[in-house]
């Protein structure tokens, strides 16, 4: 695998994980979380320097902006799922907060 491949691989991870997000998969995008870091570990190794290789650099930037993006997204995605995680949790604290008033009254 070239360095731009790895490159690729990785970028093609991080689509999977916004489809994922916007459809609420929250289970598969950890797991692409995981497997993306290992991508991103193999990009490391196969281009220590990429400033060096200037006849794929502006396909590297391209991907590595993608990427970017596509984590930006998925970080708006992830807040709205914060939030509505904390509404049931406050909801659902609130009705154990209710049945234990009544229970000991």
């Amino acid at each position: 695998m070239t360095a731009l491949q790895a490159y690729e691989a990785a970028l093609a991870i991080s689509e999977r994980m916004l489809v994922c997000a916007r459809s609420a998969q929250w289970d598969q995008l950890v797991a692409m979380e995981k497997e993306r870091a290992a991508a991103m570990e193999t990009m490391r190794r196969r281009d220590p320097d990429p400033t060096r290789d200037a006849s794929s650099r502006e396909r590297k930037r391209a991907v590595l902006e993608r990427m970017i993006a596509c984590d930006e997204e998925i970080a708006v995605l992830t807040q709205d799922w914060m939030g509505e995680l904390r509404q049931i949790l406050t909801s659902v604290e609130t009705q154990n907060k209710l049945a234990r008033t009544y229970r000991s009254g």
